[in-house]
């Protein structure tokens, strides 16, 4: 029968970033003509932990979350979220999704410029957003490249997916995002591994008023990683990536040096500190 027929759907948990592809009956779209599917997703369905909601268009798109009872969030009304630069990490992830939060700091980190598309009755504090994330690094590198408010005329573009795909031509080179938790296009070709192990890291701490604090330590952990790397390029004609490995587990007993870990350095200095160091790592 029709109505039994399922639709698969690949989600990731808001909370905590966690993927896995879904089964939904075909019947809930036959049911409606246009506009969104709204679903609730029970804990142990996507991840052990959480429970979420996931907005998927009557064409078969995914196109956002939402945190099942957060006590922030871009769809409230913005006397009801107060000032963004007092959230706690978790009030941040309930606002803007695990992977979401990920991207930001990759971009505010790695210098690609950044932007919300926001539907335009959701109001948004893009100043005390970039303060945010602009305090977890260290000065030297905090970038220019400010996270940018993009107000998405649902009147005027009527299919939100038209809408992005005109922003996404604009806008290549940049990171984007919905108000509802969803990754609208990543320019990097790395994986953000480390970002989201960071911010693993910084959830697991019990109290919440450290969790940010945390997540900057291991950010200022990574730049002296850089930097000890920098240093070591700066005085060699080439190293092989396995080669490089080595030294750096050798030298930097506190960090976790692996084939990822190399790719995020090499990164970091191909686009904050010079192309030509950056090529003296060898595959």
């Amino acid at each position: 029968m029709e109505s039994s027929r399922l639709k698969q759907f690949d989600i990731s948990c808001p909370k905590c970033g966690i993927e896995k592809e879904i089964s939904v009956p075909d019947s809930l779209f036959l049911q409606k003509k246009f506009g969104t599917v709204k679903i609730k997703v029970p804990r142990g369905a996507v991840c052990k932990e959480h429970n979420f909601i996931v907005f998927i268009s009557t064409k078969g798109q995914v196109i956002g979350y939402d945190v099942i009872d957060a006590s922030v969030s871009l769809d409230q009304k913005e006397e009801q979220f107060g000032d963004l630069i007092d959230l706690t990490l978790d009030e941040l992830i309930d606002a803007f999704g695990f992977n979401c939060v990920a991207g930001f700091i990759h971009a505010k980190l790695f210098d690609y410029p950044s932007s919300i598309i926001r539907s335009e009755e959701f109001f948004l504090d893009i100043g005390q957003l970039n303060e945010l994330f602009d305090d977890l690094i260290p000065p030297k590198y905090q970038t220019t490249k400010a996270i940018k408010d993009e107000e998405f005329d649902s009147y005027v573009f009527p299919n939100p997916n038209y809408y992005y795909s005109t922003i996404k031509k604009a806008h290549a080179d940049a990171f984007l995002i919905n108000n509802r938790k969803l990754v609208i296009q990543v320019p990097w070709r790395v994986e953000i591994d480390f970002e989201k192990s960071i911010l693993s890291n910084a959830l697991s701490k019990k109290d919440k008023s450290e969790q940010l604090q945390c997540l900057a330590q291991y950010i200022n952990q990574f730049i002296s990683d850089v930097e000890f790397t920098q240093n070591l390029l700066e005085n060699v004609r080439s190293i092989s990536e396995k080669e490089l490995i080595k030294k750096l587990k050798e030298n930097l007993k506190v960090s976790t040096i692996n084939k990822n870990r190399i790719l995020s350095i090499k990164e970091f200095i191909t686009r904050r500190i010079s192309k030509e160091v950056a090529r003296r790592i060898k595959n």
